[in-house]
C-alpha cells in the first residue's frame, strides 16, 4: 500500500509515542500497586485500563494519519492516500473523546472511594451522570458528523455535516468546565483534614496535579482554531492531532498519580513517606516529679506518645476529621484487617517510684504501688 509521511508528521508522532508510553508505564505501576501491594482493585482502576486502551487505539489511528499525508499540503497528496488519512481522522475523534471521558470517570470513581462523605458522593454521582450523557452525545456526534458518513472524507457526496467549528469548540469548553470541577471537588474535604500543614498541602498538591490536564485542554484550543480556519487542513492538522494525544495521555497520568503513592513510598521512602506510613515519637518534657508527703515516695512520670502509620493503603480520608475521636477510630477500624489501618496513636505512661520506708514494711508503699498501678 502506498504511504506518504512528512517530517512534520513524524515529529508529532514522536511526541505521541513519548506521552503514550509514559501513560502506559504509569498505569502499569498503578495496577501493580493496587493489585499486588494494596491487593484492592477498584472500579476506578478498571476504568483507567479502558481509557488506556482507547489511548492506544487513538495512537494507532494517529500513525495511520501520519503515514498517509498528515503534515503535507493537500495539493501534493494523491486522492487515495488523502481518503485513508481522512478515514483515520474520522475514526480518531470519537476514540479521543472516549479516552478523555473514561479518564474523568475513573477520577470521579476514585473520589467516591477515597472521600466517602455523603455530599462528596452526591457531587460525584451527579458529575458521573452528566459525563455519561455528554459522553454518549459527543461520541455519537463525532461518528455521525456527516450524513451520509462518507461525506466526511469525500466532500463531493451530497448530504450535510455538523458545523465542525461549533462542535469542536463546544466540546472543548465542556471538557475545560469538567476539568475545573474535578480539580476543585476534593479541596474542601482535604482542607478540613486534621493533618499537619505540610502534609495537608502535599496531599492537596497531589490532587491538584489535574491542573496539568486543564492546561493542555486550554493550549489545545489554539490548534483547534487554526484547523477550523485553515485553507490547507492536511498541513495544519498536525498541531491539533499532537495536542489531542498529549491531552488524553496527560489525563491518564494525572489520574494515576494519587494511587501510586504506596509504590513511591517503598521505592523512595525518605522522599514520599508521610505520617501514614512513617513513625514519629515524642516524649514530653519536663516529666512530672514529686514527693508524697504521706508516704515519702518520690514519683517520676514520663508520657511518650507515638504516631505509627499502617500499611500503605487507600484510606477514607474523611474519617480523619475532627468529628471522629482517636478512640472511636481505633475501636471501629483497628480491630479488623480490612478496616482502617492508616494511623494509630499509642501513648505509654511510665511511672517510677522510690520509697524511703523501712525494708520490713511489707504492707507499705511497695504492695500499694503494685496494686494501685497494675493495668
Amino acid at each position: 500500500m502506498t504511504t506518504l509521511s512528512t517530517p512534520r508528521g513524524r515529529s508529532a508522532l514522536a511526541v505521541s509515542i513519548v506521552f503514550t508510553s509514559l501513560a502506559t508505564a504509569m498505569v502499569l505501576v498503578r495496577i501493580y500497586t493496587r493489585a499486588v501491594m494494596v491487593k484492592q482493585m477498584g472500579p476506578d482502576d478498571y476504568t483507567i485500563l479502558i481509557s488506556l486502551a482507547f489511548s492506544w487505539a487513538f495512537f494507532g489511528l494517529y500513525v495511520g494519519e501520519v503515514y498517509h499525508g498528515l503534515g503535507e499540503s493537500y495539493a501534493l497528496i494523491p486522492a487515495a492516500i488523502f481518503k485513508t488519512q481522512m478515514l483515520c481522522f474520522w475514526a480518531s475523534v470519537p476514540i479521543y473523546q472516549s479516552s478523555l471521558i473514561t479518564t474523568k470517570l475513573s477520577i470521579l470513581l476514585q473520589y467516591r472511594r477515597v472521600f466517602s462523605t455523603p455530599r462528596m458522593r452526591l457531587a460525584c454521582n451527579l458529575l458521573i451522570g452528566f459525563l455519561a450523557l455528554y459522553g454518549t452525545w459527543t461520541v455519537v456526534s463525532a461518528w455521525a458528523n456527516c450524513v451520509p458518513l462518507a461525506k466526511f472524507w469525500d466532500d463531493t457526496i451530497p448530504g450535510f455535516c455538523f458545523n465542525k467549528e461549533a462542535l469542536w469548540f463546544s466540546n472543548s469548553a465542556i471538557h475545560i468546565l469538567t476539568d475545573i470541577l474535578i480539580l476543585i471537588y476534593p479541596m474542601p474535604v482535604l482542607k478540613s483534614l486534621q493533618l499537619p500543614k505540610r502534609q495537608k498541602v502535599a496531599l492537596m498538591g497531589v490532587f491538584a496535579l489535574g491542573g496539568f490536564v486543564l492546561l493542555t485542554s486550554i493550549l489545545r484550543l489554539r490548534s483547534i482554531y487554526v484547523i477550523t480556519h485553515s485553507s490547507d487542513p492536511t498541513y495544519d492538522n498536525v498541531g491539533a492531532a499532537e495536542w489531542s494525544a498529549i491531552e488524553c495521555n496527560v489525563a491518564i497520568i494525572c489520574a494515576s498519580l494519587p494511587s501510586i503513592r504506596p509504590f513511591l513510598s517503598n521505592l523512595l521512602p525518605h522522599i514520599f513517606s508521610t505520617g501514614s506510613n512513617g513513625y514519629r515519637s515524642r516524649t514530653t518534657r519536663p516529666s512530672r516529679t514529686g514527693r508524697s508527703h504521706l508516704t515519702g515516695t518520690f514519683t517520676n512520670t514520663q508520657v511518650q506518645a507515638s504516631v505509627i502509620g499502617g500499611h500503605d493503603r487507600d484510606y477514607d480520608l474523611d474519617k480523619l476529621s475532627a468529628s471522629q475521636s482517636s478512640f472511636d477510630n481505633h475501636d471501629k477500624y483497628g480491630g479488623s484487617k480490612d478496616g482502617f489501618s492508616g494511623i494509630k496513636v499509642t501513648t505509654f505512661v511510665t511511672q517510677e517510684s522510690t520509697s524511703h520506708q523501712a525494708p520490713n514494711d511489707e504492707t507499705g508503699s511497695t504492695k500499694d504501688l503494685v496494686r494501685e498501678h497494675s493495668f
